[in-house]
């Protein structure tokens, strides 16, 4: 389907433009022509009257089938806009709740998203009921008042009957976190913005083997998995949706299951694609912060695609984010580079480095704490002398599990 994209916005805002384009290329649409003007929104059709008509020539002209806004539209706008253009009209929201309708996968994630769909739809059915009432569209009066009011009332039953369903779902889940917190399980989630790599870095550290690819919105359901080889034992990595500037609190509501696995987790990696250009790359650092804000977990920033750009600028770029988040990890996930890095320090941010001593000559002890340790810690050396030493890195629940293991001539020492 071929679209035009129109955008209107003050002089000093940055133009959401190329995220636009980007949005409607992930749905496959052509973007036939681009409209931009600077100037406060018209109350009529969100661009003024003048621009408003040139949009209509240009509509006519190339034949498109959709113009899509940049901008919020109220219903009246888009009423008005659909009256004046003759084709199918939508703003930046209702496009993406067409990508989310595409990539929902889950029973969730579709409940999720038709709760979404219908809670942008109900103001512009109370729109059309208030023009039927106004006698706007005379011929719609009587019979297509009543079915109107009809559809209206269908709305909120079926929404009704979503959000039962969506807090049954969230019941179950919190019933699985609960066993993964018995089991000694630590939580960290991936969060930023769509698109900076977030599923990537999930399989790069996991056997995922999640779908990735270069469109925005490809993760819309939770996904976790364990951090897999020598990294730190017993922690649980999870991918959530990604984060876009400029949404309304419902629709960040409607997928509140995402967040919260942000919200119960012991530590946030906050992605940022480093390779964008510094003003977007600010915009969206910026929106993310402001998202993981209402959540009081401790956040590390990673800066992912460093290959991407030189190491000249990867130094300038960290020099200026630094001011605004002091931890900064550089990395990109795609490539494998500074991962060992990113594990350690989930590692001792999560962990705390313990060692213990004990006489060598108790054999059949150390080889079951040593498999015990193995098995539940992420063990960094073992040495042999007068007094036999291990060190190894791990929480304190599990510390407090292992200490049963071991009689009091067992020297602990905690550090970290």
């Amino acid at each position: 389907m071929r679209v035009i994209l129109v955008e209107c916005g003050s002089p000093n805002e940055l133009s959401r433009l190329p995220e636009l384009v980007a949005l409607s290329e992930t749905l496959g649409y052509e973007v036939a022509g681009v409209v931009k003007q600077v100037r406060k929104p018209d109350p009529v059709y969100c661009i003024g009257r003048g621009k408003a008509r040139e949009l209509e020539r240009l509509v006519r002209a190339t034949g498109v089938e959709k113009v899509i806004f940049g901008n919020v539209l109220k219903p009246s706008q888009a009423f008005k806009l659909e009256s004046l253009l003759g084709v199918d009209v939508i703003d930046r929201l209702q496009l993406i709740l067409e990508i989310f309708a595409m990539r929902a996968g889950t029973m969730e994630a579709k409940l999720q998203v038709e709760y979404a769909k219908l809670k942008y739809e109900l103001p512009r059915v109370r729109e059309l009921i208030r023009r039927l009432k106004s006698a706007e569209q005379p011929g719609l009066r009587g019979s297509g008042e009543y079915e109107v009011n009809i559809h209206y009332d269908a709305i909120k039953r079926r929404m009704n009957s979503l959000r039962r369903k969506l807090v049954s779902i969230a019941k179950s889940r919190k019933q699985r976190r609960k066993r993964r917190r018995r089991k000694g399980f630590n939580l960290v989630a991936l969060a930023g913005y769509t698109n900076a790599g977030k599923s990537t870095l999930l399989n790069a550290l996991t056997s995922a083997n999640v779908a990735v690819d270069n469109m925005l919105f490809t993760t819309l359901s939770p996904k976790t998995r364990t951090i897999n080889g020598d990294g730190p034992k017993k922690v649980l990595l999870t991918d959530t949706v990604g984060f876009i500037s400029g949404l309304p609190p419902w629709l960040v509501e409607a997928f509140k299951a995402t967040l919260e696995e942000i919200y119960l987790a012991d530590l946030v990696l906050l992605l940022v694609d480093v390779s964008e250009p510094l003003p977007e790359l600010l915009m969206k650092l910026q929106t993310s912060r402001e998202v993981l804000r209402e959540y009081q977990v401790p956040v590390v920033t990673v800066l992912n695609k460093i290959d991407l750009i030189s190491k000249k600028e990867l130094g300038r770029r960290i020099g200026i984010l630094r001011t605004i988040t002091p931890e900064i990890i550089p990395i990109s996930a795609a490539k494998g580079i500074n991962l060992d890095k990113l594990l350690r320090l989930i590692r001792s941010r999560l962990f705390k480095k313990v060692q213990i001593e004990l006489p060598p000559n108790r054999h059949v002890e150390i080889q079951k704490i040593l498999h015990e340790l193995h098995k539940e810690t992420a063990v960094e050396g073992v040495k042999f002398g007068d007094q036999f030493k291990i060190t190894f890195w791990t929480d304190e629940r599990t510390l407090n599990r292992l200490r049963k293991l071991m009689d009091d001539s067992v020297r602990i020492e905690i550090s970290g």
